[in-house]
């Protein structure tokens, strides 16, 4: 499986002028501008947002546009979507983590051939992340192989975890589990 790649200018309230997602009024109309884009694109799918149109954002306005997105993605509201955030400044960074941390919530930034986490999340986490990116995508097996974890199950709640959280997206694994059961195949959004 390959996700699809969508890129979107984010534009406070929405619209083509403007640049400044500052309040929770604006934070909203934005928000609903990209909700409404999620809502259209197919299962397996990334959106990329592009944030090179915002001059300046405050923490109300990265609440609303990205920690909101975050957690309505979380709770399944529209499965198998997810996103990334892109051309973010330096003053965006700051207000887009502090939101984040405040609401224990994570994104991945891609910036310049690099890519980052942004927010709250533990470290081991991340490094589950990293792995699955250097080699593209990873079983729960691989992974308590190459994190030496005790058991699978440790490595699959984890996994687990990161899914529901939008980090990495997952497919059904094609070759039969030992002992029965389901497997999947988890992919890096990168």
């Amino acid at each position: 499986m390959s996700l699809k790649k969508v890129s979107f200018k984010v534009k406070e309230g929405g619209s083509v002028n403007g640049g400044f997602l500052m309040t929770r009024e604006r934070g909203r109309k934005t928000k609903e501008a990209i909700w409404a884009k999620i809502s259209e694109l197919s299962p397996n799918t990334i959106l990329e947002m592009d944030f090179s149109n915002i001059k300046f954002m405050d923490v109300s306005g990265a609440d609303e546009a990205v920690v909101k997105i975050v957690a309505r993605l979380e709770a399944g509201e529209c499965l198998d979507r997810f996103i990334v955030l892109s051309h973010v400044d330096l003053q965006h960074k700051e207000n887009i983590e502090t939101a984040l941390k405040v609401n224990k919530k994570a994104v991945i930034v891609k910036e310049d051939g690099n890519w980052y986490i942004w927010g709250d999340l533990i470290s081991s986490y991340k490094e589950i992340i990293h792995k699955i990116t250097e080699k593209g995508s990873m079983t729960a097996r691989e992974i308590q192989e190459e994190m030496n974890y005790k058991t699978v199950n440790e490595a699959s709640t984890k996994l687990g975890l990161l899914y529901k959280k939008c980090l990495i997206a997952r497919e059904p694994y094609r070759e039969a589990v030992v002992g029965g059961g389901r497997q999947f195949r988890y992919i890096s959004l990168i």
